[in-house]
């Protein structure tokens, strides 16, 4: 019989006495009211300008940030919003269905000699016209998407990001009405249901553990992860391996609510397969009692700093692991080899193979290569929080500090999406997953009340 509680219910009960609010009333108010607020200024009702394009879309969309800097509807971005009261049930079932209605198949779409949509992929983002683009770096929706430096495949990721929003309604709603209904895609109507099966067996996998690959060749891979869209990672696969481990459990209970209980054992196993190959495969040894998760068992097989992070937030170790991968980022925090100003780096700076950089790439010290963000923070207070609840609570205070030094005449936080202290670079203000995801991740945590 599955286990009713959620992965989020499971990563707060590992965190024992720790779980509660490590902010104080003053800095959560504050977190809680920038979350609200740039959630607002991401938001594009059907016909709504945003900059200038237009929501042509029926559906109440949310773009990545409210400066319009990526003037489209970002699946990750989107469903990083969720898990709160941000989003009502309406507004999320019309994301659903908009995401619904790009998805190809049940034939693959051969896009051009070396560029392959597989049949029922997720699209990375939709443009306002509500017109498809799988890959990143543009917003083409023909054949000039995709292919080198973006990948013959589509962004692993998004995949799983859109299991988790369909679950989101059911939590919402606490009706799998949805979950059962025909729904109309690109190509015709199928429930909602079968197509969160087909949509989770998209991806390449490994056979024996369920886990996320990617080929070795560059002509041949796939994108892991939306904010490593200009990373090239080989071999198996560590976050989008944690995406599909959360999806394989959601799925779990969207089908044990709908009475459907073989698909729901199935779903529970394959959660609990892959939970059990991630240390099996990523773990390496930091120094006894420290310990951190690679990325890649192949091209960018280093420490992976968020990973490592939301590995704990989202229970995919056992106890003994997860407080390993927690003094590990403590440490990170305190040496400030990870940690600036309450934001996280992707790589540790002491990677002195690859220069504090991730393996082949250029332009050390900008965006996803060397840059300071704040989407993951909430996910590292979390496992700083398991075994040294000073730190977490110093890196919580630094974090909201962060939001304060940068705020605007309008009393908006800049929450750029990423910037670099030591070179004053930043870029895109008003970056949602900066602000709502760290706020959600630490109050989903039990870390953060308001």
């Amino acid at each position: 019989m599955i286990e009713r509680r959620s992965f989020l219910k499971s990563a707060i009960g590992s965190l024992g006495a720790a779980a509660e609010p490590l902010l104080p009333a003053e800095d959560e108010s504050f977190l809680g009211e920038q979350a609200r607020r740039i959630a607002l200024s991401a938001r594009l009702a059907p016909g709504e300008l945003g900059g200038k394009r237009r929501n042509e879309t029926p559906y109440t969309i949310r773009v990545p940030g409210g400066n319009m800097g990526y003037p489209a509807f970002w699946v990750r971005d989107a469903v990083m919003m969720l898990g709160g009261d941000l989003i009502p049930a309406a507004e999320l079932e019309g994301w659903i269905r908009l995401m619904c209605s790009t998805v190809p198949g049940p034939r693959d779409w051969h896009v051009r000699p070396g560029v392959v949509v597989p049949a029922f992929s997720i699209p990375d983002h939709i443009n306002f016209d509500g017109r498809p683009t799988f890959y990143p770096g543009n917003y083409e929706t023909g054949e000039k998407q995709g292919g080198r430096p973006f990948g013959k495949y589509p962004p692993i990721d998004d995949h799983y990001y859109f299991l988790t929003a369909v679950w989101h309604h059911w939590k919402l709603t606490r009706s799998t009405r949805l979950f059962q209904e025909t729904v109309k895609t690109a190509w015709g109507e199928m429930q909602l249901a079968e197509l969160c099966e087909r949509v989770y067996a998209t991806p390449a996998a490994d056979r024996a553990t369920g886990l996320c690959v990617s080929a070795d060749t560059e002509a041949e891979h796939a994108i892991d992860f939306g904010f490593c869209d200009t990373v090239r990672k080989s071999g198996k696969l560590l976050f989008p391996s944690l995406l599909k481990m959360v999806a394989a459990r959601q799925m779990a209970e969207l089908f044990h609510e709908a009475g459907r209980k073989d698909e729901a054992r199935r779903f529970e196993g394959e959660a609990r397969r892959i939970r059990g190959a991630i240390p099996q495969t990523f773990l390496r040894d930091a120094g006894g009692t420290e310990a951190w998760l690679h990325s890649a068992t192949g091209v960018c097989n280093q420490t992976d700093v968020w990973g490592s992070a939301f590995a704990v937030w989202c229970d995919a170790v056992d106890g003994a692991v997860a407080d390993k991968l927690g003094r590990a980022v403590a440490r990170a925090f305190r040496e400030r080899t990870a940690v600036r100003e309450g934001c996280v780096r992707h790589i540790l700076t002491t990677d002195r193979v690859n220069g504090g950089g991730w393996e082949g790439c250029d332009r050390l010290g900008v965006y996803q290569n060397g840059g300071y963000w704040g989407t993951p923070a909430g996910w590292y207070i979390t496992a700083v929080a398991r075994v040294d609840r000073s730190a977490a609570r110093a890196m919580a205070v630094e974090y909201v500090r962060f939001l304060r030094d940068h705020m605007r005449p309008d009393g908006v936080s800049e929450a750029w999406e990423w910037f670099n202290p030591d070179t004053g670079r930043n870029a895109n203000p008003l970056y949602a997953a900066t602000v709502i995801l760290p706020w959600l991740s630490l109050k989903q945590a039990g870390l953060c009340g308001s």
